[in-house]
């Protein structure tokens, strides 16, 4: 009978502290892409304007999420 305790591993918060920074700019670089490549379609012109600050938008928010997530896994996680 197997009765030791074994702590949860948390999969997704250990790939999000490792590479969340990397995958807050790549998702923060697509939405300004997507406003340029809206604007290239035919769009007006105002979309890579606003393509760009929503990128940029996304970055930070998701930049601050990691942070916060890797203060809880630093100070709250077992290791």
């Amino acid at each position: 009978m197997d009765d030791e305790y074994k702590p949860p591993t948390y999969p997704v918060v250990q790939f999000l502290v490792a590479h969340g920074m990397k995958l807050a700019i790549a998702l923060g670089l697509l939405g300004a892409l997507t406003g340029f490549a809206g604007a290239v379609a035919g769009a007006p012109w105002y979309w890579a304007v606003a393509g760009l600050a929503g990128g940029a938008l996304l970055a930070g928010v998701l930049a601050s999420y990691v942070e916060v997530l890797r203060i809880i896994a630093d100070t709250l996680m077992p290791k």
